[in-house]
């Protein structure tokens, strides 16, 4: 349970600002990107017309966030953003699946540990203390010991600086890409509304102009917006996953709560974010 209220933190100082650092958010971060590196080479380093199961995977996957892209934005439109997009996806959805991997390996480690005992009696021992409070210790000496003693993962989309970055870089591509197409000046336009005119010598009044300000509180809260439902989604799952496990000392993760939480929404909110995206993208474009 000490999960929930343990950050670590390590505070230093740059041209005089203090700085504070998640440690763990940092290398878990960069961890999924190297993952990621590899897996894009592993997957284009021989393509073939006829794919095998890795480059067809890879296809499939790349395929489905193209046609939702395309669909969505337009096939002109919609092809520039699909690397960008499928980028987004990718990278959210491995940050939301690497933190169960400590849970998924003291499960195995567990049914692998409870059978060991059972057939030779060496597989550990059993401390009893009351129902909730029932846990297997394995032998350090077992083959399988290492799956108890697997480093903790984060996830990077627990942290709300991560999100609120993925959420700046899509709020930046949406807007740099506004102007790029429609002009500074209509993409000014924008923002002043439809009651008050806003074309000529007009628009030099828009420091007087209430619609601008509220136009610009509203791309400004759909950034939080955007950032803040991708890390309550994540970090309320991993709070259920944590108080469950405490309370039953890993020795029976519920499969099903596991397959939800982890990977089931992790899936879900990786789409989300990324259809929010799109969105957002075509609201502007």
């Amino acid at each position: 349970m000490d999960k929930l209220t343990h950050v670590p933190i390590i505070e230093f100082s740059v041209m005089g600002y203090n700085v504070s650092l998640n440690p763990v958010i940092f290398l878990m971060t960069y961890l999924v990107i190297a993952v990621l590196v590899i897996g894009a080479i592993a997957v284009t380093r021989r393509l073939k017309a006829v794919p095998g199961t890795l480059q067809n995977f890879g296809e499939i996957l790349y395929e489905f966030i193209e046609d939702v892209t395309v669909g969505t934005l337009g096939e002109k439109d919609g092809k520039s953003f699909v690397p960008l997009i499928f980028t987004i996806f990718i990278f959210v959805l491995a940050a939301n699946w690497i933190g169960i991997l400590p849970h998924i390996t003291q499960f195995l480690g567990m049914i692998i540990g409870v059978i060991h005992h059972a057939f030779t009696g060496n597989g550990g021992e059993w401390v009893i203390d009351g129902i909730m409070n029932t846990q297997f210790r394995p032998n350090p000496h077992t083959f399988y010991y290492g799956l108890f003693a697997f480093p903790e993962f984060q996830e990077p989309t627990r942290s709300i600086n991560t999100d609120l970055a993925l959420g700046l870089i899509v709020f930046a591509v949406v807007h740099i890409n506004a102007v790029r197409k429609n002009g500074f000046l209509d993409y000014f336009r924008g923002y002043m509304g439809d009651i008050i005119p806003s074309h000529g010598f007009w628009i030099l009044l828009f420091p007087i102009n209430p619609f601008f300000y509220l136009n610009v509180i509203s791309e400004v809260s759909s950034v939080v917006s955007h950032s803040f439902r991708l890390f309550g989604n994540i970090f309320g799952g991993f709070m259920i996953l944590v108080i469950v496990s405490s309370l039953v000392k890993y020795m029976l993760i519920p499969v099903g709560l596991l397959a939800f939480f982890g990977l089931f929404a992790g899936v879900v909110q990786a789409f989300v974010f990324t259809m929010l995206a799109i969105t957002y993208i075509g609201q502007k474009n």
